[in-house]
């Protein structure tokens, strides 16, 4: 938790007053033949400038929209004026197209990966993922969404109207000077602890306002944020249901009032808001504070409202422990020496484990302390999603239910789940989501042969 001086207070006390801008809503890419380029640029906020990457433009990059079975072929331009990458967070991609830390971008070079898209309905996601620089380039705005849809997805009955009554919400925390700026500058403390800011944005600005009709929306909420943990909620206790997590459609959907979010993972809401009133999204900073980071304005027209579906086409979890590979993942935290999984560091020179094409594994993961560094971490395997079968011997909660690609750990835990690694051969990653802990030594490679 950052402390506070009373000059920062007041800095965030007028910041908090700054309204007004309408929620930004990302561009859709989609078509055959894409393009992107990675650029140098510059967030305006009502008080100031920060200096900024983004795809396409200053800060974020557009909304990727594709359908299962598209052949997908983007050119990657990189503009930065130093090397990056590009990850497809939760796709199931060939590793020489994965955008890890061996596909890098050299500056002024042009990256074009080109695969087929070959899996279920899902909102995942896009951010670079070099060696020891991810943080800083995902804190400076190089982070964008990715859509996938089928025929399952298009013919639910539920808001699909991208921009109208589906939106995308990037949530990340940034420390912003009173200046406007927010240069990436961690000290030890923040490498342990994680870079927590002081200011919440939602797709680039300070509680931004979505002015709109009374009706049902959809909300595709992104944690973007480099190592914190949210909590999301509505003003007034509102309810609303998740419909969906990493990997898509929950088997059935889950009312509640608040909802824990983790460094890269994402989560689908349904809300329903009556014509006429005000409703404020809340994040909570997993020690640290309250933020607004969007309110909603509904003007006296009554839009269109849906039923909340309760169930939805799934794939059961892989129930035969018998028959399949099983390891085990201890991710520790070892002070000044860094952080370890099964007491390694990462290399990009050692290849951790080899497994074969096509072959379903059981992973047990656990976050054990050392001494008094109990601290959370996440863990974010590449190329798969996969099914959590147990949290600490018992059966998963209902948002973990559902396809994954990144858990939370909190210090003790011990999580398992099932994998299955199909059609592709090649390097992949398995890491901590928190970036400060993933730059400094929280990540493995895996060779799938």
């Amino acid at each position: 938790m950052i402390r506070m001086t009373i000059s920062t207070l007041i800095f965030l006390l007028s910041a908090a007053f700054l309204l007004g801008e309408e929620l930004y809503v990302p561009p859709l890419l989609e078509g055959t033949v894409m393009e992107m380029t990675m650029m140098k640029g510059e967030l305006s906020l009502s008080f100031g400038k920060s200096p900024t990457m983004g795809f396409n433009g200053d800060y974020l990059g557009p909304t990727i929209r594709v359908d299962n079975g598209d052949a997908f072929d983007i050119r990657i331009e990189n503009r930065l004026g130093e090397d990056s990458t590009v990850h497809w967070h939760g796709l199931h991609v060939p590793a020489e197209f994965d955008g890890g830390p061996h596909q890098i971008i050299g500056k002024d070079r042009t990256w074009n990966p080109r695969f087929t898209i070959d899996q279920k309905a899902a909102t995942l996601w896009y951010h670079p993922h070099l060696m020891g620089k991810t943080a800083e380039h995902v804190y400076k705005g190089l982070a964008g969404m990715f859509i996938i849809e089928d025929s399952y997805s298009r013919n639910l009955d539920i808001p699909a109207d991208y921009g109208v009554n589906d939106f995308p919400i990037i949530l990340q925390d940034r420390r912003i000077n009173r200046d406007g700026s927010f240069r990436y500058s961690p000290s030890m403390s923040d490498y342990m602890h994680g870079y927590v800011g002081n200011i919440v944005l939602t797709n680039g600005a300070i509680n931004p306002t979505l002015k709109t009709d009374g009706g049902t929306y959809r909300f595709r909420i992104l944690n973007g944020s480099n190592s914190t943990i949210f909590r999301i909620r509505f003003s007034g206790g509102r309810d609303f249901t998740v419909i969906a997590s990493d990997g898509g459609f929950l088997p059935r959907s889950l009312e509640t009032d608040s909802l824990i979010i983790s460094p890269g993972e994402r989560y689908e809401i349904l809300v329903d808001l009556a014509a006429g009133s005000k409703t404020e999204m809340l994040t909570d900073l997993y020690g640290g504070d309250s933020h607004k980071s969007l309110t909603i304005e509904t003007g006296p027209s009554r839009g269109e409202y849906y039923d909340h579906p309760s169930s939805f086409s799934h794939s059961p979890a892989i129930a035969d422990r018998d028959r399949v590979e099983k390891r085990t993942f201890i991710m520790e935290t070892r002070g000044m020496g860094g952080f370890t999984i099964n007491g390694k560091t990462m290399s990009v020179d050692r290849i951790d484990f080899r497994l074969k094409k096509n072959s379903t594994e059981i992973w047990t993961i656990e976050n054990r302390g050392m001494g008094m560094m109990n601290i959370p971490h996440s863990f974010h395997v590449h190329d798969v999603q996969f099914s959590v079968l147990s949290v600490n011997g018992q059966r998963p909660g209902p948002l973990y239910s559902g396809p994954k690609d990144t858990v939370l750990l909190w210090p003790g835990d011990r999580i398992e789940i099932a994998l299955r690694f199909e059609d592709y051969t090649g390097i992949y990653m398995y890491h901590c989501h928190f970036l400060e802990h993933e730059d400094n030594g929280m990540m493995g490679q895996l060779l799938i042969e």
